[in-house]
């Protein structure tokens, strides 16, 4: 339900406390991503006001579950200056998670409760799977952006942009720690099948069937 997504207005509240204390810093006390740190990072930090959020189980386009949230707050975002949280309570993270919903009006419409897309374990690899991967890497334009040996050099990767006009490099695939939704095969899964919510990294869900991603 939509209400479980937003938590109470206690904790809400405490999530706020949180917030203010550890993330308004990057983020911004409006939650805009333009905290007094921003001019020092990049990437730059989320604007939660768009409701655009990369890491997610949700279709392209489509708001994160709590579930979601909870997870990129505990895990944080390698290769960026989004730390993970190991020393805060359960409880504590799922706070800021309703609290983050609070910056976006998109949280609060019924018609838009996230539903998680289908995302089944990972399939035992095989030499024949790994080369259909090979081929659908050149196929579906992977190559353009990722580069032939997945580093992020590819002949688009200089030209790209995010959302709000801020240049953005796709990630170097040859270093897994620069995956920013995970690295398991799980995670690159999932990544495939929903996209990156306001870069240039397309959802894979309706052009490649589940065992071609």
């Amino acid at each position: 339900r939509l209400e479980s997504g937003r938590g109470t207005e206690a904790q809400r509240e405490s999530g706020k406390k949180l917030y203010l204390k550890n993330c308004s810093q990057c983020h911004g006390e409006k939650g805009d991503g333009e905290g007094y740190a921003t001019p020092h990072l990049d990437p730059r930090p989320r604007n939660f006001t768009t409701a655009k959020f990369k890491v997610r189980t949700t279709p392209n386009g489509a708001l994160p579950t709590h579930q979601d949230l909870v997870n990129i707050i505990r895990r944080g975002m390698p290769y960026t200056s989004m730390p993970a949280w190991p020393t805060l309570t359960d409880q504590e993270v799922e706070n800021l998670a309703y609290f983050i919903t609070t910056f976006s009006p998109d949280f609060s419409n019924k018609e838009n409760v996230p539903k998680p897309i289908d995302l089944p374990s990972a399939p035992s690899s095989t030499s024949a799977s790994i080369e259909l991967g090979k081929k659908l890497y050149v196929d579906t334009g992977c190559v353009k952006c990722h580069g032939n040996l997945g580093r992020g050099d590819g002949p688009s990767a200089p030209t790209l942009v995010d959302d709000w006009g801020h240049p953005i490099r796709p990630a170097d695939l040859a270093q897994r720690w620069t995956l920013r939704g995970g690295s398991s095969r799980e995670d690159i899964f999932r990544t495939m099948s929903t996209g990156l919510n306001g870069t240039p990294m397309p959802s894979f869900v309706d052009a490649l069937q589940p065992e071609q991603r």
